[in-house]
């Protein structure tokens, strides 16, 4: 077989693989909107009392290619994104929240508020333990929305955070104070130290 005859062959082969892969998320991404379908809407953090919106949007986010690249790079397989996807609701109900600052990717856009970080410990159907990593975009005009999920090795996503709160401190001036939360744990600043601050 000439050589030119085994490059296309190869193309061929890759291509038909990614259709398969797009064709298997876009199939489960589906699957997971009639799965979610009947509790869309506000979600209720019990630590916190935060009340995240999950909406259509919402599952798009979670389950992008950029979300499943992340938790395919922490050992997971789609499958697994998608089993704790469909779990959004106890998840982010017992979630316990890690971190909280302003948009450290883009600090002038007026209308995001803050950006908090939850993580919550799952066990998948297989018996493999995970951190669910639960992203909330507040922003002034549509409040907190769940945003994303990423899945980790238990207990590295919340480590992750740890060195976060000194760059979130400097970007964070915009961030809410949230209640019933160690202050030790996030970001929190509040009108009076705003007012210290200058």
């Amino acid at each position: 077989m000439k050589e030119k005859d085994k490059t296309n062959i190869k193309k061929s082969k890759d291509a038909q693989s990614n259709t398969v892969k797009k064709g298997y998320a876009s199939y489960k991404r589906s699957e997971l909107l009639t799965i979610l379908k009947p509790i869309l809407g506000k979600l209720v953090n019990i630590s916190t009392g935060i009340e995240a919106n999950l909406s259509k949007h919402s599952i798009d986010k979670m389950t992008s290619a950029k979300a499943l690249e992340k938790s395919k790079n922490n050992g997971f397989t789609l499958a697994e994104h998608f089993e704790l996807a469909a779990k959004i609701k106890p998840l982010y109900e017992s979630a316990v929240l890690i971190a909280a600052h302003g948009n450290l990717k883009n600090p002038d856009d007026p209308n995001v508020v803050s950006i908090k970080r939850f993580v919550s410990a799952a066990i998948l159907n297989s018996g493999k333990k995970a951190d669910v990593l639960i992203t909330v975009k507040e922003s002034i005009a549509n409040g907190h929305r769940i945003y994303s999920i990423e899945l980790d090795e238990i207990n590295k996503a919340s480590e992750r955070f740890q060195g976060l709160s000194d760059a979130a401190e400097k970007s964070a001036d915009r961030a809410t104070k949230t209640p019933h939360v160690d202050n030790s744990n996030i970001t929190q600043t509040s009108e009076k130290s705003r007012e210290e601050q200058k």
